[in-house]
């Protein structure tokens, strides 16, 4: 069954008008390479070979908190693009989740001006020591599969302006 999302997350993308949508979700789906790059892992499939269903708890980003309706549609069409380039078109990863909340940001902050510069991002547990001079940007991730909650923490290393 794969990722599902709660209905207040459902009605938060649905309320994007759809040309805004598929924007959004174009710019999710361009983040897939980055994504495969960076191999998050994916939740366990079940004794059967069959992928859990994840429901969305949260996705949130330092000072940003809770994703607007634009950067939830791109998460998650970042997300599905990743485990379908990974084989399993129906597989969940709260790492994906995390890495495509900090992606999508510094997609969107693209937009508005000058990119920012990320010198390094994965787990947050994998953190390089000796980058003090970068400003570190976390995404947390919150998913229940089968009725325990799934967390990941993703960080960014981003060159001060």
């Amino acid at each position: 069954m794969g990722l599902r999302l709660s209905d207040d997350h459902s009605e938060l993308v649905r309320s994007v008008e759809p040309g805004l949508r598929v924007a959004a979700e174009a710019i999710g789906m361009g983040l897939r390479e980055q994504l495969v790059r960076l191999a998050p892992g994916l939740t366990r499939a079940g004794d059967d070979g069959s992928d859990p269903s994840a429901l969305l708890i949260s996705l949130d980003l330092d000072h940003e908190g809770a994703p607007d309706a634009l950067s939830l549609a791109a998460c998650v069409a970042a997300h599905r693009a990743y485990v379908t380039a990974r084989g399993r078109p129906e597989g969940v990863s709260a790492g994906a989740l995390a890495i495509a909340r900090l992606l999508v940001w510094a997609q969107r902050a693209a937009l508005l001006g000058a990119a920012p510069r990320i010198g390094w991002i994965g787990p947050a547990a994998r953190r390089p020591d000796g980058d003090a001079d970068s400003l570190a940007l976390t995404a947390r991730c919150a998913l229940e599969v089968d009725g325990t909650t799934r967390r990941a923490e993703a960080l960014a290393l981003v060159a001060r302006p």
